[in-house]
């Protein structure tokens, strides 16, 4: 956003090679596609759907450095105070109406025990703490899917911070890199050795992949490949020579078809995964987001700014909190449904109103709730005193002045 000194009441400051993100409307369709993916796992279509959340970390790793460095090469400093009420004013209106409405359900259910773990379950998310189970030890049927917004969560309350630190340092660039991407590895051996620890231990398996795929430590080298892409984006250090496009764009494409493949056939428990194949997911995934940043391809492009898509990402945060007690709520009567005709019509019956109604609650709560503190997280993001307009960086698209919507 672009706003003259006279208004800002300060001095004017130029803001050439300062990098930009701007509004990219294919980083909707991309949450599009991510939130479609968990949809599609968590109704039983899709056995490595669950992959869309792998997306949303390397999103939200890279949309918050990317940001985080744009304050800084702007004003020299990062105020963190701005940064987590623009968090909250993001994702807990829409979350604590999920644990409001959670809230109110409880004198419904039928027996005293089953009110006291719907108290438990409530509290255990409202703290963001439901990704650690061996810790809280609670069955959470209704709210279980928070659990990678509390390793989002714990992940905001870490990074911004330490981001800034290795800055007012004067880290070397690429000794933030270095670090960063030590981050990655020491996250994917550390999932590698518990993964074998458990194992040699008779820890029971289940428990296990649970405490591996939801653990903050065990699963930031997803957030961090999105950070370590933000740093090269922001700093300006992915090639734009004709052949590194070409080079990245046929990996990109491989992963692509290689992340397809993982959707459609392999299962979360599948040891591959706590081998290193999470981290070859983020990989992948950062490798097919530098593409679109360097190059975008006309054809990915356009489907991924197609309206349907776009929309879908824009609703992406509500979706995800919805659905899960929305499915929960119609199992039993589609299990009835299944009984008395046939499987096939009951689970027909529940994806169809699970989609609806959950986009129906998304659709309320985005246009009701969310868009209305959007406007107000608006007005604490960091402004760029400017005194002529600026052109577009070399190179690079000329984007519009709003932020991503997620970010």
């Amino acid at each position: 956003m672009i706003r003259s000194a006279a208004n800002e009441g300060t001095a004017p400051r130029r803001t050439e090679g300062v990098f930009h993100l701007g509004h990219r409307r294919w980083l909707d369709g991309l949450r599009g596609v991510a939130i479609l993916l968990v949809l599609a796992f968590h109704l039983g279509l899709l056995p490595g759907g669950f992959l869309g959340v792998d997306i949303f970390f390397v999103l939200s790793g890279f949309l918050i450095t990317s940001l985080l460095l744009e304050e800084w090469q702007v004003n020299g400093l990062i105020r963190l105070k701005q940064f987590y009420l623009r968090r909250a004013l993001r994702l807990l209106p829409a979350f604590i109406l999920l644990l409001v409405l959670c809230g109110l359900s409880i004198p419904w259910l039928p027996s005293a025990r089953e009110r006291w773990a719907r108290v438990r379950e409530i509290a255990v998310a409202a703290c963001y703490v439901s990704n650690w189970h061996m810790l809280h030890q609670t069955y959470m049927p209704t709210l279980d899917h928070t659990w990678s917004l509390s390793v989002e969560e714990q992940f905001y309350l870490l990074w911004p911070t330490l981001l800034y630190l290795m800055l007012r340092a004067r880290l070397s660039r690429r000794r933030i890199l270095v670090l960063v991407g030590g981050g990655i590895g020491t996250s994917a051996l550390l999932r590698m050795g518990l993964y074998h620890w458990y194992q040699n231990h008779g820890v029971d398996r289940g428990a296990a992949i649970t405490r591996l795929y939801r653990g903050l430590d065990t699963r930031a080298d997803a957030l961090l490949a999105g950070c370590l892409l933000g740093l090269l984006t922001a700093w300006n250090l992915l090639p734009k020579s004709p052949r590194f496009i070409r080079c990245i764009g046929a990996a990109s494409l491989i992963s692509f078809i290689y992340l397809g493949y993982l959707t459609s056939c392999r299962p979360l428990d599948h040891s591959q995964f706590y081998h290193g194949l999470f981290t070859g997911v983020a990989l992948m995934t950062a490798l097919i987001l530098a593409r679109l940043l360097a190059a975008p391809a006309p054809l990915a492009t356009r489907i991924l700014e197609a309206a349907p898509l776009v929309g879908t990402g824009r609703l992406s945060y509500a979706l995800y909190l919805f659905h899960m007690p929305i499915i929960r709520a119609l199992r039993p009567a589609c299990v009835y449904l299944a009984l008395a005709t046939s499987s096939y019509l009951g689970h027909t019956v529940l994806v169809f109103l699970a989609v609806g109604l959950s986009y129906l609650a998304a659709l309320l709560s985005y246009y009701l709730l969310e868009r209305p503190c959007l406007q107000l997280k608006d007005r604490l993001r960091p402004r760029i005193a400017v005194d002529l307009p600026l052109p577009p960086l070399p190179n690079s698209p000329q984007l519009s002045n709003s932020t991503p919507a997620a970010a």
